[in-house]
């Protein structure tokens, strides 16, 4: 992919990376792939090698997440290595990114207005549903 937060999903397994077959592929494991990489939330789940076909083994087939996991090889699937994928089956993922907030405008450096990063663009976020559990985060 283009930045570290979206492109072909592999794994590492026996010290060996290794792609992932879109079989069972959905957002689910999409949520748990993007939270394992610390890639913020999971915007797309990939199929059919858009990001290119990997090379190598296919470590993991039949993938089913439920989007609680703390890792892809948490979820259900296949018995590693066991697939009946080729690499045009590669799956993949989008993930949101890294969101850094700042404040602007308080009195403080822990008062203002949040705003986030998109692109090289910094905007203010929406506060119609933003509560006092929201802003602790």
């Amino acid at each position: 992919g283009s930045s570290p937060c979206n492109g072909r999903v592999e794994v590492k397994h026996q010290d060996q990376w290794g792609t992932v077959c879109d079989d069972g592929w959905d957002m689910a494991a999409a949520r748990v792939v993007c939270k394992q990489l610390g890639c913020g939330v999971a915007l797309s789940a990939h199929y059919y090698a858009y990001f290119g076909e990997g090379s190598g083994q296919i470590w993991l087939d039949n993938t089913i997440c439920h989007g609680t996991e703390s890792a892809v090889w948490a979820c259900e699937h296949s018995s590693w290595g066991d697939h009946d994928c080729s690499h045009r089956e590669d799956a993949g993922v989008t993930c949101s990114g890294h969101l850094e907030p700042r404040l602007i405008g308080g009195n403080t450096a822990c008062s203002g207005r949040v705003e986030i990063r998109h692109g090289d663009t910094w905007t203010t976020i929406c506060d119609s549903h933003l509560d006092l559990q929201a802003a602790s985060v």
